[in-house]
C-alpha cells in the first residue's frame, strides 16, 4: 500500500505539474500566433461552408414513402 502511495505521490508533482502547464500554455500561444496569420484564408471557406449547409438543411423532404394500408379482417376472413 506503502509503495503505491509513493509512486502516486512520485508521478503527481508540483514540478511535474506545473512543467505541463507551461508546456501546455507555450503551445496554445504559439498554435494562436500561427493561426491568426491565417484566418483571413479561413473566413470564405467558413461562410460558404455555413451558406451551403443552411441551404441543404431547409431543403424540403422530397422522399416519398408509399404506405400499402389493407382493411383489418372481418369474423369470416379469420
Amino acid at each position: 500500500m506503502d509503495r503505491t502511495l509513493s509512486d502516486i505521490k512520485r508521478e503527481f508533482s508540483t514540478a511535474t505539474t506545473a512543467g505541463c502547464i507551461l508546456g501546455f500554455l507555450g503551445l496554445t500561444i504559439i498554435t494562436a500566433t500561427k493561426l491568426t496569420a491565417l484566418m483571413p484564408l479561413l473566413f470564405a471557406p467558413l461562410v460558404c461552408g455555413t451558406l451551403v449547409f443552411t441551404l441543404y438543411k431547409s431543403q424540403m423532404n422530397t422522399k416519398r414513402i408509399d404506405i400499402m394500408t389493407r382493411p383489418a379482417p372481418t369474423e369470416t376472413q379469420n
